[in-house]
């Protein structure tokens, strides 16, 4: 009698809850678990904000979470929570996050609320050792981990590290908590997180000025309605070179095609682009192009757009370019010094809250059961040294250069291999192909 093929989760967010959804539409044989310590899988970080004020950053058009049906989300918003909603609503991330859950609980997936803390290899498959000590046996294991805490910041304190004055998680309910209104707050940070944290602040009923701090002070831009291109503006003879692709993006501005309209044109092919990318052209474009794209492809919604700017305008909102030095508490009063050039700027502050983003170095972050798979060699950083190696598939790559044959990851942890892998057209995506993958290999 053969044993019954057991497909194992470790995360509940997004990444984890579409493959959960997309494995029951294979029929799989196979029992399906998804470990998550969260009362109820499908949020995860993005989409388990408290505030209704904080907007998709894509219409609703473009969100749906099934690549073979492109208007599956705004019909489903329609039906269940805005029937004027059309095709160029930004809906509230919690409202995604409810459509999200109503597709896991279509799924067949059991959840096991727990934490992973450790896995051990077997000749078949392996075991996950859970943080309350029991041990799941797993012929397939998927890490869905998400997002992690942004990575540490330069020169802290260590008092200030341990005090309520520097908050490191943007997410975390006491990151808002005993604020007295009237105080001055810093945000490390200025793009969609800060954002975030504005509008957030705003919600609580803070009133003092919001000073952000980044080395380019830019905002993300705000999204507006344009003509889309039928092809990608990048022709297919352009060279494989950061150098190359900048001055072809360039070309294509000065013809008079708006930018918005060339960015978004690139979203099907970029992951392609980036890894015909040769190693060293691939660190040229972090170093020198990664933050000039981060600001034109990541938007904001209009109507938040529209609040920040306003905030800026009346004085409320600052933006303060440089780097931060280094963060200290004395007397009670924290301190952000900020270096620009050869100046120094002290800038006070009663809360410092770090917007930075997701860490992608899985030796730094805080989970012992990537940090274990690190250390045995089971799993690699990426080319630059971030996120996962892994193969088209999503199966991850060990130290000795030999693709796993049980274990995959979706989402941002693709990050170390492809350009583009946390947004939902990505996901929605990787989930379908990983699904189809797995059935196959349980047949």
């Amino acid at each position: 009698m053969s044993h019954e093929k057991r497909i194992a989760i470790v995360g509940g967010g997004a990444s984890g809850a579409l493959l959960a959804y997309q494995l029951t539409q294979k029929a799989i044989g196979a029992r399906v678990i998804v470990i998550d310590p969260s009362p109820t899988p499908a949020l995860g970080l993005a989409y388990s904000t408290p505030s209704s004020r904080h907007l998709l950053n894509v219409t609703a058009g473009g969100m749906s979470a099934l690549p073979d049906q492109p208007e599956h989300f705004l019909n489903w918003l329609c039906a269940n929570h805005n029937p004027q909603a059309t095709a160029m609503t930004f809906a509230p991330r919690i409202v995604f996050g409810h459509y999200l859950q109503s597709l896991y609980a279509l799924s067949s997936a059991e959840h096991l609320r727990a934490q992973v803390h450790h896995y051990k290899p077997a000749p078949v498959g392996g075991s996950l050792v859970l943080g309350n000590g029991q041990v799941l046996a797993a012929d397939l294991v998927i890490l869905a981990t998400g997002n992690f805490d942004p990575a540490p910041l330069p020169a802290m304190d260590e008092i200030a590290k341990n005090s309520g004055f520097y908050h490191h998680n943007a997410w975390d309910r006491a990151t808002f908590e005993g604020l007295d209104p009237d105080e001055p707050i810093a945000l490390i940070g200025t793009g969609l997180t800060a954002v975030d944290v504005v509008l957030r602040l705003r919600e609580l009923g803070h009133r003092a000025v919001i000073t952000t701090i980044s080395r380019h002070g830019l905002f993300p831009n705000r999204h507006e309605t344009y003509e889309k291109l039928d092809h990608c503006a990048l022709p297919d003879e352009v060279p494989a070179s950061a150098l190359a692709y900048f001055r072809a993006f360039r070309r294509a501005l000065r013809s008079g095609l708006p930018w918005r309209s060339v960015v978004d044109s690139l979203r099907a092919r970029t992951n392609a682009l980036w890894l015909a990318l040769p190693l060293i052209e691939q660190k040229r474009f972090r170093r020198h192009l990664q933050r000039r794209w981060d600001i034109v492809r990541h938007r904001m919604a209009p109507s938040i757009a529209d609040i920040i700017e306003a905030e800026r305008a009346d004085g409320t909102l600052l933006v303060c370019h440089g780097h931060v030095h280094g963060i200290s508490l004395s007397n009670g009063r924290g301190e952000v010094v900020i270096k620009k050039g050869a100046s120094t700027q002290n800038l006070p502050a009663a809360r410092v809250i770090n917007c930075t983003g997701s860490d992608l170095n899985y030796r730094r972050v805080a989970s012992s059961l990537l940090n274990g798979l690190l250390e045995q060699g089971m799993i690699i950083a990426g080319p630059l040294g971030n996120g996962l190696k892994i193969d088209g598939s999503g199966a991850v790559y060990g130290r000795e250069g030999r693709i796993s044959d049980t274990l995959f990851t979706l989402g941002p942890a693709r990050l170390g291999t492809l350009f583009e892998s946390i947004a939902i057209p990505e996901i929605r995506q990787q989930a379908a192909d990983l699904a189809a993958h797995l059935a196959e290999r349980v047949r």
